[in-house]
């Protein structure tokens, strides 16, 4: 989205994606955990009852997908063929160098 709305360039969108995959695989052993992960977070975002701890939880529990979850859940996990289990969840053989432009989030 950054590339194509030219808020960032493609070295540098690379950069930070590559930053993130590091972090995933420290806080996930696969992608059915990072889907959850994601799952969850989107549910929370999602639900009316934010602002309301005991009504959250609730609809938190339920676990609630709008037509869009179901439809992407299904794409990517409902089979062995599917587009995340074709996908090896490992380390990069190389990431890239942090870009000039970007010195200032080397932290990331």
């Amino acid at each position: 989205m950054g590339v194509l709305n030219n808020w960032l360039s493609e070295e540098e969108s690379l950069w930070i994606q590559s930053r993130i995959h590091l972090r995933a695989l420290r806080y996930y052993s696969n992608w059915r955990q990072y889907f959850a992960g994601y799952t969850f977070g989107r549910q929370y975002w999602q639900s009316p009852e934010d602002d309301h701890l005991p009504l959250l939880r609730e609809f938190l529990a339920r676990k609630e997908y709008d037509d869009s979850g179901n439809d992407m859940f299904y794409q990517l996990f409902a089979s062995d063929d599917a587009y995340y289990a074709t996908l090896p969840w490992q380390p990069l053989a190389d990431y890239p160098t942090c870009p000039e432009t970007l010195k200032d989030m080397s932290d990331l």
